[in-house]
């Protein structure tokens, strides 16, 4: 298990990882780092807890907006495959109205 320290917010924070996970982690902490300095310079100075705070908030403000626009394209997808399959049913039926109009007519 790795050891790495990260900044956050202007403090160095030290995480337990996985062996090899460390670089992974130090893009995300400068992630995180840059954000907090943006709200640090639009909303002024926060404390520790209160900037962590905000930077969980925004985070879900991202997923749940992420989310949503995720399940309209999922419904989209749904609904086209539902028309396809609703109009390879109508060839069907047809297909099948027209050989059932041909046997009524050998019949008949």
């Amino acid at each position: 298990m790795a050891v790495v320290s990260l900044k956050i917010g202007g403090r160095f924070y030290k995480f337990s990882c996985n062996d090899g996970q460390e670089a992974h982690m130090r893009e995300l902490a400068e992630i995180l780092d840059k954000r907090a300095d943006q709200l640090m310079k639009s909303l002024g100075f926060m404390q520790e807890g209160q900037l962590l705070a905000m930077l969980c908030l925004l985070l879900e403000e991202e997923k749940q907006h992420l989310e949503k626009s995720g399940n309209v394209e999922q419904q989209a997808l749904i609904q086209k495959q539902l028309a396809e399959s609703i109009e390879n049913l109508a060839v069907k039926m047809n297909m099948l109205a027209e050989n059932l109009s041909g046997t009524e007519k050998d019949i008949g």
